[in-house]
C-alpha cells in the first residue's frame, strides 16, 4: 500500500508508530482523539527522516460557537474535496447502525488501518 499524505486519527497511542509508517514524506498526523491509552512511545528518528509533523486538536473542551465555526469549515473546504473525489476515505468495512458492537471489538483488534463505517 502507498503511504498517505494526511491521517485523521481519533484511536490515539495504540495506532502511533501504525500511523508514522504510513505516512508519506512531508505527511501530517492530526490527532482528533483516543480511544486507546494517551501514552506512546514516539521513534522521532522517523519522523525526522519523513518530515511528519503530528498536531492534535479536540472538540470536547471548545464551546457551542467554536464547534459551529469548525462544521463550517468542514462543510465549507473538506466535503467539497470528498464529493468531487479529490479526497477519499478509505473504508475496511461497512456494517449495519445495530452492529456498532461489532465494529467497536473490530476496532479494539486493531488488524485494519482503514476506517470501519456504520451505515443505517
Amino acid at each position: 500500500m502507498a503511504g498517505v499524505d494526511v491521517i485523521l486519527d481519533c484511536v490515539g497511542a495504540a495506532y502511533l508508530q501504525r500511523n508514522l509508517k504510513s505516512l508519506n514524506v512531508d505527511g501530517r498526523l492530526l490527532m482528533i482523539g483516543t480511544m486507546s491509552r494517551f501514552v506512546a512511545e514516539l521513534n522521532l528518528g522517523a519522523m525526522f527522516a519523513k518530515r511528519l509533523s503530528i498536531q492534535a486538536a479536540v472538540l470536547r473542551t471548545r464551546n457551542a460557537e467554536e464547534k459551529a465555526a469548525i462544521v463550517n469549515e468542514v462543510e465549507k473546504n473538506v466535503w467539497p474535496a470528498i464529493m468531487s473525489g479529490k479526497v477519499k476515505p478509505v473504508i475496511y468495512q461497512q456494517l449495519a447502525l445495530g452492529e456498532a458492537v461489532e465494529a467497536h471489538l473490530l476496532m479494539e483488534h486493531g488488524n485494519h488501518i482503514e476506517k470501519v463505517l456504520l451505515i443505517p
